[in-house]
């Protein structure tokens, strides 16, 4: 479904029905297919801020959309949950969740999937910041083998988002060769953080440990100095949406702060 075609119509049904269910879409300038939910009293004409879920290598795109979409609850936020392919092993075009043409993979085959991924998230991106009143710079997250495509989109477009937050994160360094890097200086002060579940299970293992360190090393080598981690108590190896939306929202709290916030003006006594 081309957003452009039927853009008047879904406007007025999600508005009149104050719907947050997933929708697919595609995007309008690239075959990026994608899930969308707007947030629960969505209406035009209003910024609103923009979270990007990655799949993991299980590519239940659709259902990974409708947990999001329940975790973000009453949270203002924009969810979109594009069917890329950089998120796990190479046999992806036998996934049935897939829809793409042949034409598509044709192009993906040609492309490269990391350039494939890289400019559908931006069309993506553009789409919801141009016909949902989205912000420009997104937040990003993706569970496990999501991890992947995370972390190479945060090397390759950080300018692009406003925080990260990869869970249980895999990592083997895919699309971040030295023509998939940026230089951009907000490297240095972007948000990102891992997140993993306190209790046992594949998660906490040691390749997926060993995994996460090694990204954050990267991502330090990188130029990006404000990494962090955080355990979540009682919860075991999950997407741990609610806490990566709760995390979202403070960093996007802070940032509105900090925009609206006016500098306090000096008085400078008249001459006498």
């Amino acid at each position: 479904m081309i957003i452009s075609r039927l853009l008047p119509v879904f406007l007025i049904s999600i508005s009149g029905a104050n719907a947050v269910a997933a929708e697919m879409h595609t995007a309008s300038n690239h075959p990026m297919e994608y899930y969308l939910s707007l947030p629960k009293g969505w209406y035009a004409g209003k910024s609103w801020p923009v979270v990007v879920v990655i799949e993991s290598a299980n590519r239940q795109f659709e259902s990974a959309a409708e947990h999001s979409a329940a975790a973000r609850g009453d949270m203002p936020f924009i969810v979109a949950t594009p069917l890329v392919v950089t998120n796990g092993g190479a046999r992806y075009r036998e996934v049935p969740s897939y829809r793409y043409s042949d034409d598509v993979w044709a192009r993906i085959e040609r492309d490269g999937t990391c350039r494939f991924d890289f400019e559908g998230i931006a069309a993506v991106a553009a789409d919801l910041h141009a016909q949902f009143g989205g912000e420009e710079k997104c937040f990003i997250t993706g569970f496990e083998a999501g991890g992947h495509t995370v972390w190479a989109y945060l090397f390759h477009s950080p300018e692009s988002l406003r925080a990260v937050a990869p869970v249980s994160p895999n990592f083997a360094g895919r699309c971040i060769g030295a023509d998939n890097s940026s230089s951009a200086a907000v490297r240095a002060v972007l948000p990102v953080r891992v997140f993993s579940g306190a209790l046992g299970g594949s998660g906490n293992s040691g390749s997926l440990l060993g995994q996460s360190q090694r990204a954050i090393q990267t991502a330090e080598e990188r130029g990006f100095h404000n990494v962090s981690q955080t355990t979540v108590p009682a919860k075991g190896h999950e997407p741990l949406a609610e806490e990566v939306f709760a995390y979202f929202l403070s960093v996007w709290k802070q940032t509105e702060a900090a925009a609206t916030e006016q500098p306090k003006s000096r008085h400078i006594p008249r001459p006498n």
